[in-house]
């Protein structure tokens, strides 16, 4: 059985009852350029983003170097790919700026090495969600998991669970996604959200590759406690995935949207607030009597002021035979009287 919430630290808890947890999403964003990749944590941090997220992988250990096929998807990996020394830099910029640093290995090497830094989290992307070898070595870290399901089905997640859960993983985030870039409205499908609920008792989450904020918003009102988006620092900076990431000015404006959309969820109860209350002497109505003797259900509500008054729920328990007062004017009906 999966807990009901990650505690990455005392002060930050990632549950469906704490405000969302917004990771920005650098992937390959950084370049392999120092200084843009500290720029990029930074700008996150000013955005309100709580994490970053990298990609951590050796190139000739998930990409066949021979297979001509992949030769296109080889050079790009190879282009972007962080050696330790750049981890650190990254890691510790990412701490300086308040921002917890996290990332996904895409192999059992690199599993090595995001343990000897010590993250709190380790993600596996949607197309690892079938690979039991990975998921095997990263189970046995016993670090909290965000677990991606894109281009899946339901079984291959389900079985992905069972094996977690048959490995002792207690911490574990499943995280909903459409692996599109980007992903068209209409292919979003956040009911999946709901779903999972079916299958785990751990946090949800939602990997949004769709444009703008909306999606978002959504996810954290179906309980998502955790909203990932590519980040970049600028969309015209050479290379595969900046153009299809949100840049500060959009990431800070997604970060208020599941703000909000945290505070308008709210609890599985009907809470009258106080100001509403208030509303009831002109809102609701108590029960008149007429100059012509007709009983009337009317504003203002008087018994909202006074318990003596009669309220219009009572209508059906008086005795509309018995004689009421006589008056030349409308005038509230009071309990001594009815």
């Amino acid at each position: 059985m999966f807990q009901e919430l990650i505690e990455i630290h005392e002060d930050l808890i990632i549950s469906k009852e704490d405000p969302p947890f917004l990771v920005a999403e650098i992937g390959l964003n950084h370049n392999n350029d120092l200084d843009i990749g500290k720029r990029t944590i930074e700008a996150a941090a000013k955005s309100g983003a709580q994490a970053v997220k990298f990609q951590t992988y050796r190139t000739d250990h998930f990409i066949s170097p021979d297979e001509t096929k992949a030769k296109f998807l080889y050079d790009i990996f190879k282009k972007y790919e962080l050696n330790e020394k750049m981890h650190k830099e990254f890691q510790q910029t990412s701490k300086d700026n308040g921002l917890v640093f996290f990332s996904t290995p895409l192999d059992s090497i690199s599993v090595d090495l995001l343990v000897s830094l010590n993250v709190p989290i380790l993600k596996i992307a949607s197309g690892d969600l079938v690979n039991s070898e990975l998921l095997n070595k990263v189970a046995a870290t016993k670090i909290p998991i965000f677990l991606s399901t894109g281009a899946s089905i339901l079984s291959e997640v389900i079985r992905a669970l069972e094996f977690l859960k048959d490995r002792d993983v207690k911490s574990l985030c499943l995280m909903h996604c459409v692996s599109l870039y980007p992903a068209p409205t209409e292919t979003l499908n956040l009911n999946t959200i709901n779903l999972y609920k079916d299958f785990t008792e751990g946090p949800l989450g939602f990997s949004d590759h769709s444009k703008g904020d909306l999606a978002a918003g959504i996810a954290v009102s179906m309980d998502a406690s955790v909203i990932e988006k590519h980040f970049t620092l600028d969309k015209t900076l050479d290379g595969p995935d900046h153009t299809i990431s949100a840049d500060p000015e959009e990431l800070k404006k997604l970060a208020q949207t599941i703000k909000d959309a945290f505070l308008m969820k709210g609890t599985r109860r009907k809470i009258l607030h106080p100001k509403e209350e208030a509303s009831h002497l002109f809102g609701r109505r108590s029960l008149y009597r007429s100059p012509q003797g007709e009983i009337l259900s009317m504003r203002p509500n008087l018994a909202a002021e006074d318990k003596d008054v009669l309220e219009a729920w009572e209508y059906i328990h008086l005795d509309l035979n018995k004689q009421l007062k006589s008056s030349n004017q409308y005038s509230a009906i009071r309990r001594s009287e009815s």
